[in-house]
């Protein structure tokens, strides 16, 4: 059945980018071309390529504003509003509910972020002449100065993405945890939200600046070190995944006590 609610969400997913992730692409192509030819076109040429670009722009906003309204709306909606109704009613746990949003929230938000960075290498290539070269030459580079040791410098690049793709989770868990909470009360649930997501933020803050104060922060000197001053590729596959363990860690929390709400003290009157 979990199966079933993430092929629901995708579906309404690709309602929703379906047509704008594509546009972005072929703004970026017609893009490319119009800042090539800039120098050697008319008065009208480089007005097309000026409105290009700023259709371009306006796209790129959309998209991630596009994205961030849809990760609100899809679970507030699906799972506290009207929609809510019917979801509760499945024979599937709450927790199915909160993780299918979740993996579709985290999707979108790193398709929508693979896009932005393939459309800007897009209109980049026409002007960088020495592309293919400096390709190569960069990876010459780091199997020059890592001992000919690509791979670890490859799983370097994963454990970045799974860092962000954990980080992505943590940020919309803590929405989840605030709309929940907001939804707690009988009225002005929105605003008990925002106030709910507040007191959240306020209090991780503290929480980490009293540990801090209290223990001199021990573990972000380790990082520090880690990062900074590492020996090898061990202290730097260590860091990351501290980090990935530290961030997990706070968004189970979250996701643990979203899934509370839902499943004990929800109120859909």
């Amino acid at each position: 059945m979990f199966f079933r609610l993430l092929k629901y969400d995708f579906r309404s997913m690709l309602k929703q980018f379906g047509l704008i992730w594509p546009a972005a692409l072929v703004l970026a192509v017609v893009n490319s071309f119009t800042l090539s030819g800039m120098e050697s076109t008319s008065r009208t040429g480089e007005t097309v390529a000026g409105v290009a670009m700023i259709v371009y722009v306006a796209i790129m906003i959309a998209m991630f504003v596009t994205a961030v309204i849809f990760v609100i709306q899809r679970f507030y909606r699906g799972l506290l509003g009207d929609e809510g109704y019917l979801m509760h009613t499945l024979p599937v746990k709450s927790w199915e509910l909160i993780a299918s949003k979740l993996v579709c929230a985290v999707a979108v938000t790193f398709v929508s972020i693979v896009v932005a960075i393939v459309s800007i290498l897009i209109i980049c290539r026409p002007f960088l002449r020495t592309w293919d070269a400096d390709f190569f030459e960069f990876f010459h580079w780091l199997w020059k100065n890592f001992d000919g040791n690509v791979f670890n410098a490859i799983v370097i690049l994963v454990e970045l993405v799974v860092l962000l793709l954990v980080g992505t989770a943590q940020s919309y868990l803590m929405l989840y945890l605030s709309m929940g909470i907001g939804h707690l009360f009988h009225k002005n649930r929105v605003a008990m939200s925002v106030a709910a997501y507040i007191a959240i933020q306020a209090g991780i803050n503290t929480v980490f600046g009293f540990l801090g104060g209290v223990f001199n922060n021990p573990l972000t000197r380790m990082l520090e070190h880690l990062l900074w001053e590492a020996d090898g590729w061990v202290d730097l596959h260590t860091a990351f995944w501290i980090m990935i363990a530290a961030t997990g860690a706070v968004a189970a929390v979250y996701f643990f006590a979203a899934n509370y709400i839902l499943k004990n003290k929800l109120n859909l009157e």
